[in-house]
């Protein structure tokens, strides 16, 4: 069907009120080395224009690491790698390259290493508040963090500036007696670098895992959405992750480069190429890490490598740059599964359910994961989220695309588009954005038949069941809700998968990408 076919009846439909009705997920043990290194797993990416009253001048960047944290798994509680780089990405013009990166670089300090205990008596609020570098008291085992900004040139060169030293991460949600008023701990982990219009705010540390999904209901071989009847269980019912966030100034994209409102963003994770260990009870002085990083997690819209890469190339897809998609062969993977992976592959199974579910020529999928929707595509008047900067149009690439002209709805829709709501996914990502139901309603065909490309009224009908979080989001930053406290929480859906995140957690240090050689009592890991 012609696009512009395509777009009056998209537009008829969303001002009819029509609704996906919708399954969600997101990218966690999305391939299987990543799996074997959980500190530095990318589990979601969030782009935004600031939703807190005031803020709507700020774009909000956020990216999860450490997948499915259970909140009693103590006294080592989860924290970010120290041998570890985290970043996050903004593409500004179009090229599928960074013009602006964040750097997230970590320090842990125990003070006191004859106790067993994460903390010596309840957690208080550092001694100089307004002073990053100051340390929570009485919490034993600290973390701090340095971030950078890299405002990216041609050939790879840029040009850094430090904006936090040692800045303090907020510390787990220990329990009644350790965090009896966490939230204003959680609080003073917020840091203003900056003043005035050009300031930025920065939180790092834990929060409630804000996707709410039964994964087994798709994994059990689509189980729950085709077998008898069962209640819907949220997977990641009463977990944790780790956030990393950001809120700028737009003037600062603008500065980057960009001249039409519209970022790419994605986050990645590296480890140095070499990691010598020495004995853990004495001091070595060959420890340490050197070489190169190598990436080893990437996220940009969620689901993509979880459910679209196939085994053979989930992998590659963590270990790649963006700009190097079409040379990987990635996009053809999305489009034109049928072909590329055969019956095996996501969309071709959602066939075996829907009877309706094409899967090759998949130009809905290109649009919206690689590409940016060109404007008016949802009729005349819609914004789109396709960079026109470049004269060639962008490069095709996968990243999350945020157009950040539209200001925050004043009744925000989890469906985006399809709940009339223009602020939602895709034209960016919002915590509380049903990313993963309408991704997944997509690849079955729901969005093309709705714009009348093919009919498969089946495609609308598939649910998990599970409608909302468990934790309430906050009205402000860093926007992820309230950390389940250690001490006091539960999961819906019973104990084996409990055990499964307890064993995850355990890889203290595991690396994703080489192998591991014992050399005379010292471990030396080597990253490809």
């Amino acid at each position: 069907m012609p696009t512009k076919v395509l777009a009056a009846t998209a537009a008829a439909l969303l001002v009819a009120g029509i609704s996906l009705v919708t399954v969600s997920g997101s990218s966690h043990n999305d391939a299987p080395l990543i799996a074997e290194d959980p500190a530095v797993n990318n589990t979601d990416v969030y782009a935004f224009v600031s939703t807190q009253a005031g803020r709507e001048d700020y774009v909000t960047l956020m990216a999860n690491y450490i997948p499915m944290e259970e909140p009693g798994n103590g006294p080592t509680h989860y924290r970010f790698s120290d041998r570890a780089r985290y970043e996050i990405h903004v593409d500004t013009d179009g090229d599928a390259e960074d013009n602006l990166m964040y750097r997230f670089e970590f320090h842990n300090k125990v003070i006191n290493g004859n106790t067993f205990l994460y903390n010596t008596a309840p957690i208080g609020l550092p001694p100089s508040p307004a002073d990053p570098a100051s340390q929570y008291a009485n919490l034993n085992v600290q973390q701090s963090y340095d971030l950078t900004e890299f405002r990216m040139g041609k050939m790879g060169k840029g040009h850094s500036t430090l904006l936090l030293e040692n800045a303090r991460v907020a510390p787990a949600n220990v329990g009644p007696v350790s965090t009896p008023a966490y939230e204003a701990l959680a609080e003073a982990a917020i840091h203003t670098v900056g003043s005035g219009a050009n300031a930025k705010k920065v939180f790092v540390g834990p929060r409630d895992e804000g996707f709410y999904i039964d994964l087994m209901a798709f994994f059990d071989l689509f189980g729950g959405l085709t077998g008898p009847a069962r209640t819907p269980r949220d997977t990641f019912n009463g977990f944790n992750v780790h956030t990393i966030a950001l809120e700028i100034p737009k003037s600062r994209l603008m500065e980057a480069g960009d001249t039409d409102g519209i970022i790419g963003v994605w986050a990645s994770a590296s480890r140095p190429k070499v990691t010598v260990l020495g004995k853990p009870d004495k001091d070595d002085a060959d420890e340490g890490k050197s070489g190169k990083y190598v990436q080893v997690s990437r996220l940009g819209n969620t689901l993509v490598n979880e459910l679209l890469m196939p085994l053979a190339k989930k992998d590659l897809f963590n270990a790649s740059q963006p700009k190097d998609d079409v040379k990987n062969g990635f996009p053809a993977l999305i489009t034109d599964p049928g072909t590329s992976q055969g019956p095996a592959a996501i969309i071709p199974l959602l066939n075996t359910i829907t009877g309706c579910t094409p899967d090759t020529g998949r130009v809905d999928l290109d649009l919206i994961l690689l590409k940016g929707i060109p404007a008016d595509t949802l009729g005349v008047g819609t914004p789109g989220t396709q960079d026109t900067q470049r004269p060639g149009g962008p490069v095709t690439a996968e990243m999350l695309r945020l157009n950040y002209n539209i200001p925050p709805a004043a009744s925000p829709s989890p469906l985006g588009p399809f709940g009339g709501d223009f602020a939602g996914f895709p034209y960016g990502r919002r915590v509380g954005d049903d990313v993963g139901d309408i991704v997944a309603r997509a690849g079955a065909g729901a969005v093309l038949h709705l714009l009348g490309a093919i009919s498969c009224p089946v495609s609308l009908g598939i649910s998990d069941g599970v409608q909302h979080n468990d934790v309430d989001y906050l009205d402000h930053f860093p926007y992820l809700g309230t950390p389940h406290q250690g001490y006091e929480h539960e999961h819906d859906h019973g104990s084996a998968i409990v055990a499964a995140s307890l064993g995850s957690g355990l890889i203290v240090g595991g690396l994703a990408l080489g192998s591991v050689l014992v050399i005379r009592r010292r471990r030396t890991s080597l990253l490809d």
